[in-house]
């Protein structure tokens, strides 16, 4: 009878150890981490991205550079308020300019996000992104 503790014991040690290592990063911070916008047709050249810290929000509409002030609240509800995003005048392809004009009116609309891993879903009033962490995170040992 103690064979079959020990043994029933024993295996029961070895899964749990299995699934620790199969375990998920933790997931990457909303602040500091560059978030490249997951387009379903990648532009050509730079990536759209956008990079939150310290109340404000900098990045890349795919033809200019955005910046906006945003609020996050601080009680880990994961909701977030942008302000007016300001963008540069630089022209550019049309299929380029139509999908900053588009992700902007979208990321306007932002008021909650999701992390799993390396990705981050914003979603609001104008639609949902899907953002991938650059770098992404490194698959699990």
């Amino acid at each position: 009878m103690k064979t079959i503790l020990a043994v029933a014991t024993a295996a029961l040690l070895l899964a749990s150890c299995g699934n620790l290592q199969k375990k998920d990063p933790p997931p990457k911070p909303f602040l500091g981490t560059k978030w490249v916008i997951q387009l379903d047709l990648p532009l050509a050249g730079e990536q759209p991205f956008v990079r939150f810290g310290d109340g404000r929000m900098e990045g890349f509409g795919g033809c200019n550079r955005i910046a906006s002030r945003f609020v996050q609240d601080t009680v880990g509800a994961r909701a977030v308020v942008m302000g007016k995003i300001d963008r540069g005048t630089r022209a550019c392809d049309p299929s380029a300019q139509a999908s900053e004009v588009h992700l902007l009116e979208v990321l306007q609309g932002v008021s909650s996000y999701s992390i799993t891993v390396d990705l981050m879903t914003m979603s609001g009033s104008a639609g949902s992104l899907k953002l991938r962490s650059d770098p992404p995170a490194e698959a699990p040992k």
